[in-house]
């Protein structure tokens, strides 16, 4: 009878467990695109980067980060003393594919998409344009 020993059997069981649980573990450190038409319900607890915010703004929104990105020039963002997001009239929501807003004193400017981030590379992002 031609059997495999044991021995030989588990390292062949463990390879393949280490090869379907490390994607799923790589999958949880990287956070999930929220480009295009998805939305985020926004929270009281956030924070908007907005020096250079020519193009974009970083949003802190309680321990989740973006890079939230116009779809033009947003100067406005820079200087206003007001910025909030509204979605087709509804505050406390932000969906790319347009449908957003960053509304400031003086203009609205239009959400083309939301990228999300790492905590480490919001706070990276956020000292380099702190500048």
């Amino acid at each position: 009878m031609n059997m495999s020993s044991p021995p030989a059997g588990f390292a062949a069981l463990a390879i393949i467990a280490a090869a379907l649980v490390a994607p799923a573990a790589q999958a949880a450190d990287t956070p999930s695109a929220t480009t295009g038409d998805s939305c985020i319900a926004l929270s009281e607890d956030q924070q908007i980067v907005r020096a250079g915010a020519d193009r974009d703004v970083l949003l802190r929104n309680g321990d989740q980060h973006y890079r939230v990105v116009f779809t033009a020039s947003c100067n406005s963002a820079v200087t206003s003393r007001r910025l909030a997001f509204e979605t087709q009239g509804e505050s406390n929501q932000l969906c790319g594919g347009s449908r957003s807003e960053l509304k400031t004193d003086r203009a609205n400017c239009t959400v083309e998409r939301i990228e999300p981030l790492e905590a480490a590379t919001f706070k990276r992002m956020a000292r380099q344009r702190s500048r």
